[in-house]
């Protein structure tokens, strides 16, 4: 394959490359090996090539460098790497392989066509609508009556945007996605596949006549700058007043997050976390899989919240709970130590009972 210069990278007929020494460059690393190897993709220590970067962050992972086939990787200082080969293959010396990672999956990812401004003639706009000039709008999605797309937004096919919504600068909106009347998105928001923000809270009553009303939601979700939604999630209206989601929060795919929630700014949701309605969560908490929390919860800031974890009280500031009921992460492990030891607890209690009972039955025979 040849090659050809262009702001540092090497651009080949399918895949981009680099030399060693420009990643180096890139990442403020320090190299133990050759800087002149080329690099032309990035993939896990076991699945990688003899042309792939790769990433070591711990020692358990330093200890597959020698199996591995990868030419370069990317270790996080401090972590020895046993029976490196200087003379064939590079370690590149950072202060964080994770991050690091972040900038070469940055570095390789595809290259993706640029947006072309401009309505789709297959889209539907209501004439009140405004669409920045800048905006990309594709093939049959759905504006309603007075809402506003900003600069350089893109939306994807079948997008279905309802009356008054306010959609900021810099957002991609991908295929599928419905927002509901009156919501406002920031810039720079990203929301995946089919995703419904500001679709009715779950409220319902006993109406007295062996049926159920339904609680009318009238508020809206505002959603701010930076906020990332993965595929498949929902984020109900407030009954009234506003669902809420701070900014820099990333959620992942299928998370259902009820009316009125309050979510403060980086907080991360992992896939299918059910929050009910009226929760607040402080800035900076982390939601592990499957995690629920009851309604009208208050969970503090930075609180980390493992998988499968069920939270039925509120939750201070910076702790760190398991389970369902929830516990603090130590409590729950020395529980679940003291519970692997009850199968030969409750062998050594009957036998001692055994032996107790042979003892009153001697006794009382003599």
């Amino acid at each position: 394959m040849t090659h050809e210069a262009q702001n540092g990278v090497l651009i080949g007929a399918t895949r981009k490359s680099f030399t060693v020494s420009d990643l180096a460059r890139r990442l403020g690393a320090a190299i133990e090996g050759p800087d002149s190897i080329v690099v032309d993709g990035l993939n896990a220590l076991d699945l990688a090539g003899p042309t792939d970067i790769s990433f070591i962050g711990s020692d358990s992972y330093a200890a597959r460098w020698v199996e591995s086939k990868a030419v370069a990787a990317a270790v996080t200082l401090g972590v020895e790497v046993p029976g490196h080969d200087a003379a064939h293959r590079a370690l590149l010396r950072v202060p964080n392989a994770d991050l690091a990672l972040a900038e070469l999956l940055t570095l390789f990812a595809p290259v993706v066509a640029p947006a072309t401004p401009g309505i789709h003639p297959d889209a539907t706009i209501d004439p009140t609508a405004l669409i920045d000039p800048t905006a990309t709008i594709g093939a049959r999605v759905t504006v309603g009556a007075g809402t506003q797309i900003g600069a350089r937004t893109i939306l994807e096919t079948g997008v279905n945007i309802a009356e008054d919504v306010v959609v900021g600068d810099d957002c991609t909106i991908r295929a599928g996605v419905v927002i509901r009347e009156r919501c406002v998105l920031g810039h720079r928001v990203s929301i995946h596949p089919n995703s419904v923000i500001g679709s009715d809270g779950f409220g319902y009553r006993p109406d007295g006549r062996g049926g159920m009303q339904k609680l009318v939601h009238i508020g809206i979700v505002e959603i701010h700058d930076d906020v990332e939604i993965g595929a498949c999630s929902t984020i109900d209206r407030a009954k009234f007043g506003k669902t809420v989601i701070g900014a820099h929060t990333k959620i992942d795919n299928l998370v259902q997050i009820g009316h009125n929630v309050r979510i403060g700014r980086c907080c991360v949701l992992a896939s299918q976390t059910g929050l009910a309605g009226t929760v607040v969560l402080e800035d900076y908490c982390q939601l592990g899989a499957k995690a629920g929390v009851a309604d009208h919860r208050h969970v503090g800031k930075g609180a980390r919240i493992a998988a499968m974890t069920g939270i039925s009280k509120d939750v201070e500031a910076g702790a760190e709970l398991v389970g369902a009921p929830a516990a603090d992460r130590r409590q729950f492990w020395l529980m679940q130590a003291a519970l692997r030891k009850l199968p030969e607890l409750i062998k050594t209690v009957a036998r001692l009972e055994h032996e107790n009972r042979r003892r009153d039955a001697d006794s009382s025979s003599k």
